[in-house]
């Protein structure tokens, strides 16, 4: 890879994995490595080489959130990105954090001191929601750190203060808070494939199961570890079908966590400097389970 540190990954529909990285975004095809960089003498190469944000639209496209603010979308076809700069009311640096689209195609589009975008591709359209010193209370802060379409169409952004829930209805306050707790900001969301109406909520202080029907929120233990930092302070989410079984796979600040939900067994895969066949790092900032059941 370009960079030992890895921010966001992802397996697109052809296989490719993809890896955002500290310098450049990095696509695997199972034998190598190609790297994409910016190249400041051609407009149509990333805009910039710090990637946060990794995301595959319905069509194929890859869309990337880098450091600096800067939105691109990559076309497979012709290998070229396509960029857009994020609008901002005040002077800091637009830090992209999370795209999701939903079923509409818009693209939302999380940042870290900026508040909420949606893209509308269609109208090359940006709509943008954040606290301000007018109206302090239309996000539950701006720091945006997930987005999820449920199954009834809802959005849900999760925050470093809690969970809002889009209601566009209400244009004047759009943003309902579901989950409000400034000392326990909401790392991530995922929706479960197998339990029915559930989405999987990774928190500063745990994993949690969230009905989004009933607006229901039920903790799921982790095994403890003592002395271990940050043990319970979860940063990604994967499912994987493993012989009939149902394993959940929790990406920690304190390693990576294993749960059989079909057996109850868990298991905490920890970096400890003892063995090379361990875990490089404890803390886990990504994880998906790809198409083959390799665990990344």
């Amino acid at each position: 890879l370009s960079s030992s540190f890895v921010n966001c990954l992802l397996q697109d529909k052809t296989g490719f994995i993809w890896f955002g990285t500290d310098d450049g975004l990095n696509r695997f095809d199972g034998y190598e490595v190609k790297v994409y960089r910016n190249d400041p003498n051609d407009n149509s190469s990333i805009s910039e080489n710090i990637i946060w944000a990794l995301w595959e639209d319905h069509a194929g496209n890859l869309w990337i959130g880098t450091k600096s603010g800067g939105l691109n979308k990559y076309d497979p076809i012709t290998s070229k990105f396509k960029r857009w700069e994020l609008d901002s009311t005040t002077a800091e640096e637009i830090n992209i954090t999370y795209i999701y689209e939903d079923s509409k195609h818009n693209i939302w589009i999380g940042t870290y001191r900026n508040g909420l975008y949606r893209f509308n591709t269609a109208q090359n359209k940006f709509d943008h929601w954040q606290n301000t010193s007018d109206n302090p209370n239309l996000l539950s802060a701006n720091f945006i750190t997930s987005v999820i379409e449920d199954q009834n169409s809802n959005i849900w952004i999760a925050t470093y203060a809690g969970l809002d829930k889009f209601i566009p209805q209400q244009a004047d306050k759009p943003f309902k808070r579901i989950i409000s707790d400034f000392n326990n900001p909401i790392w991530y969301l995922t929706k479960s494939s197998f339990i029915e109406n559930t989405i999987w909520m990774g928190a500063l202080n745990g994993l949690f199961n969230f009905d989004p029907v009933n607006e229901k929120l039920l903790k799921i233990s982790l095994p403890e570890k003592d002395a271990l930092q940050f043990a319970n302070s979860v940063s990604s989410v994967a499912e994987e079908h493993y012989r009939n079984e149902k394993i959940l796979w929790v990406g920690t600040f304190g390693g990576l966590v294993q749960i059989n939900l079909t057996t109850g067994l868990e298991k905490r895969f920890l970096q400890t400097k003892k063995d090379d066949s361990e875990i490089v790092s404890n803390q886990i900032h990504d994880l998906i389970v790809d198409r083959s059941g390799v665990v990344w």
